[in-house]
């Protein structure tokens, strides 16, 4: 997510949120409890400790959770609530169910944990000799949790009315650094957690946001400060400014919000550039009541590297969500499921061991979302569902965070797809065409051409740049009949009808059927 790692791995485990406490409250239980089992825990002997080290760092007060559990004064009376959540592991939110990857940032509890919290609960919370209780965490004094940042932006008051619909806006942070720096920590402090739902953040020059190198980080009830691993950083050159992504929710009373964002700076380039890549699908459609509808994208590495972190996001109606790594030697693993999506909770999962990838390996994610009346979440289930960014619409992003072996940033696709016209030329001979959608005169344009893979037999390949993004659209159901062909291109999570003619003198002229209009690419034989 440096100098700041130590004391953010605390953060991350006490960082816990409360929502789902709040809504289970019980009325308090009887103090002293005469007739516990005298082999219960106790609250001073095992209790605090669990509590202090991962439910304080939002169960305390000026926190998003609305109660304190810094005393046994304070947790006693939700021990039932809280041996009731923990038992359904509703807390600590932790979604990550399935999958080979172990994560640094884990926040949840062991089963002994859980158990001592539920037999505590059922022997009537006994209080143990309390001067022998372990003290409250101390936190920073600062309201920063890493302590002061190096740079503050400051974004504009939004008034949130009492009731009605969430708000959505974009705001502009004006940073304009006067020169290019390496940021190594992002804090997102919100004026307003009653009200504030998540925030995203991304640099911008002008108003150009790189979807992939342009992320920096993000907020949601619940989520620690993002510190980025020991020797990596994200880029924010001079003169950019900063967009955050706003969400916010009414609570009942007409209130505002001023939301800052703190930005610790690296003293020096680190090693590695740390690249946030969007393994996304924009469209799908959700038909009215389909209570498993499947989406999938997918995203193939160019270079060998390491995944540091996944990131998954959908809205309302998702339901479950799978990483799935397919290595170009034949085999896959399921990297990481969350079986239980949940909205509420935007979390970053930190890979303990960062996973390898090599060149060729593709990332799938795959997604499925109930738009039916039993869904409680769902804002609407007789409406089809597209994507969008309101959350009555609907997402479908499986965010990594990826940092090359060779290098400190990843090469551009321009650069990836120079490299491997030729390698892939030479893999199929006479079948691959160097062809552009571009009139001639614009034809040496960086993004003016695209190496296609056509064989006359199998399935092939058309690489196509989209948002800076090298992509392997599979070229399928090819059919020919004599020079021409149709076929079907799948690109971007959507399937579009492919045709041509391959000339005598070896040039090709094809047509790619988008929803609204034709698009004419032309070009030669490799």
């Amino acid at each position: 997510m440096s100098r700041h790692r130590t004391r953010t791995n605390a953060i991350q485990r006490a960082c816990l949120g409360a929502a789902a406490l709040a809504l289970v409250g019980v009325p308090a239980l009887a103090a002293g409890a005469a007739n516990a089992n005298l082999d219960a825990p106790t609250y001073a002997g095992e209790v605090a400790g669990i509590l202090f080290d991962n439910c304080a760092g939002c169960h305390r007060p000026g926190q998003t959770a609305p109660m304190s559990l810094l005393s046994y004064q304070e947790a006693r009376p939700w021990a039932k609530s809280i041996a009731r959540n923990v038992e359904d592991r509703v807390m600590p939110p932790w979604h990550a169910t399935g999958g080979t990857a172990k994560f640094a940032n884990d926040r949840s509890l062991s089963e002994e944990e859980i158990d001592k919290l539920v037999r505590w609960a059922k022997a009537g919370a006994p209080a143990g000799d309390l001067e022998k209780a372990p003290l409250p965490p101390r936190f920073p004094d600062s309201e920063w949790r890493l302590g002061e940042p190096d740079f503050v932006v400051t974004l504009e008051q939004v008034d949130v009315p009492a009731d009605g619909p969430d708000v959505f806006k974009d705001l502009i942070g004006k940073a304009a650094l006067p020169e290019d720096k390496w940021i190594t920590a992002v804090e997102i402090l919100p004026g307003n957690p009653r009200v504030v739902h998540h925030v995203i953040t991304f640099g911008v020059k002008g108003f150009d946001v790189d979807p992939q190198g342009g992320w920096l980080g993000a907020w949601a009830a619940g989520t620690a400060p993002m510190v980025f691993p020991e020797g990596t950083g994200r880029l924010l050159p001079k003169g950019s400014n900063l967009v955050a992504d706003m969400h916010y929710h009414p609570s009942g009373t007409a209130e505002s919000d001023v939301t800052r964002i703190g930005l610790h700076f690296a003293d020096a380039e680190p090693a590695k550039e740390l690249t946030n890549i969007w393994v996304m699908n924009a469209g799908f459609e959700i038909p009215p009541g389909d209570p498993n509808h499947e989406v999938r994208a997918d995203y193939v590495f160019w270079q060998d590297g390491r995944i540091m972190s996944l990131t998954p996001h959908m809205h309302y109606r998702g339901k479950d969500f799978r990483y799935v790594l397919h290595r170009a030697d034949g085999t896959q693993e399921t990297i990481m499921e969350v079986a239980r999506w949940d909205f509420n909770w935007q979390t970053v999962y930190t890979l303990d061991e960062p996973v390898k990838v090599s060149r060729g390996d593709r990332l799938e994610c795959i997604a499925h979302y109930d738009n039916s009346a039993d869904n409680p979440a769902n804002p609407d289930p007789t409406r089809a569902v597209t994507f969008g960014d309101e959350s009555y619409d609907e997402m479908m992003i499986g965010f990594i965070d990826y940092i090359v072996d060779d290098g400190v940033r990843p090469k551009s696709p321009f650069e990836i797809r120079t490299e491997m016209i030729d390698a892939v030329a030479a893999e199929h001979p006479g079948e691959v065409f160097k062809i552009s959608g571009k009139p001639p005169e614009k034809r040496g344009e960086p993004n003016s051409w695209a190496p296609l893979h056509l064989p006359r037999q199998g399935d092939g390949t058309f690489y196509v740049i989209s948002n800076d993004t090298l992509q392997a659209a599979a070229v399928t159901d090819i059919q020919w009949s004599g020079d021409s062909f149709t076929s079907k291109v799948s690109l971007s999570g959507q399937q579009f009808d492919f045709s041509g003619e391959v000339k005598s003198d070896g040039s090709i002229e094809t047509t790619l059927h988008l929803p609204d209009n034709d698009m004419p690419w032309t070009g030669e034989k490799v």
